[in-house]
């Protein structure tokens, strides 16, 4: 079923290249655009973490998540010049959880953070809509990089193991968008990495002027699902949830 859907995405990802070779326009015309974008994750986990004997099974509402959460913070910057661009996104949360497994007390203290350096190219663009001189539909493949940095540290029977782990990870993946005459409008994001790790995003926006500025407000859901393995190591963790944000152009 994996490989069904990576076989449609590259489909949908990588088709619209044919139509982006007949367009007789230089595709680095236009001005530079750069964008920020700010947001909250409210994710559930799941999964594991192990560190030799010591196993930690990760079954986090997003309820709990909040009382477990001692900081966080999230941001996407974008720059973009005709129809390429580059993106950066940061993440960094900081947990600390206990819990009873067959009455042992088993505590766990995590610090993650994420990044992801990527390009991408304007597939496909549609017509501009008459109505807010917005194109209605946009494809983008991307490829890029994650980077994951770890300090874990987890305790049972007296016994605590530490763990610093960082690992890149290369990622492919594309970009839609539809805007609709209204200030409404669809963004979604598929990609996967080298080492089977998979994000899908669905956001539901509303543009609203401010300022002189376009602000686009958004709402949606997030999947994430990260497995790496080294030595005795193992990171296993699935997170989905609602995602709240909002885009500022700032020039």
């Amino acid at each position: 079923m994996k490989y069904k859907l990576i076989g449609l995405i590259s489909a949908l990802t990588f088709s619209p290249l044919n139509y982006a070779q007949n367009q007789s326009s230089s595709s680095w015309e236009g001005p530079v655009k750069v964008n920020l974008n700010l947001y909250a994750f409210a994710s559930d986990a799941n999964g594991e973490i192990q560190k030799g004997n010591i196993h930690y099974d990760v079954d986090q509402p997003f309820k709990d998540s909040l009382d477990y959460l001692d900081e966080t913070y999230m941001a996407h910057f974008d720059i973009s010049k005709g129809r390429w661009g580059m993106f950066y996104d940061t993440q960094m949360a900081k947990l600390s959880t206990e819990q009873s497994v067959a009455h042992i007390p088993v505590a766990a203290y995590v610090k993650q953070k994420r990044q992801s350096l990527g390009a991408y190219y304007q597939a496909y663009v549609s017509e501009r809509n008459p109505n807010n001189n917005y194109p209605r539909f946009i494809v983008e493949p991307m490829i890029g990089v994650h980077r994951t940095e770890l300090k874990s540290e987890l305790s049972a029977f007296h016994h605590t193991s530490q763990v610093n782990a960082d690992w890149d990870e290369v990622f492919w993946g594309s970009r839609f968008k539809y805007n609709f005459d209204s200030p409404w409008n669809l963004a979604s994001e598929l990609s996967f990495g080298v080492e089977d790790t998979r994000s899908a995003q669905m956001y539901v926006g509303y543009r609203q002027e401010i300022f002189k500025r376009p602000i686009n407000f958004r709402l949606g859901y997030r999947y994430f699902e990260q497995d790496h393995h080294s030595g005795d190591f193992k990171w296993h963790i699935t997170q989905h949830g609602p995602v709240i944000g909002v885009n500022l152009p700032l020039f």
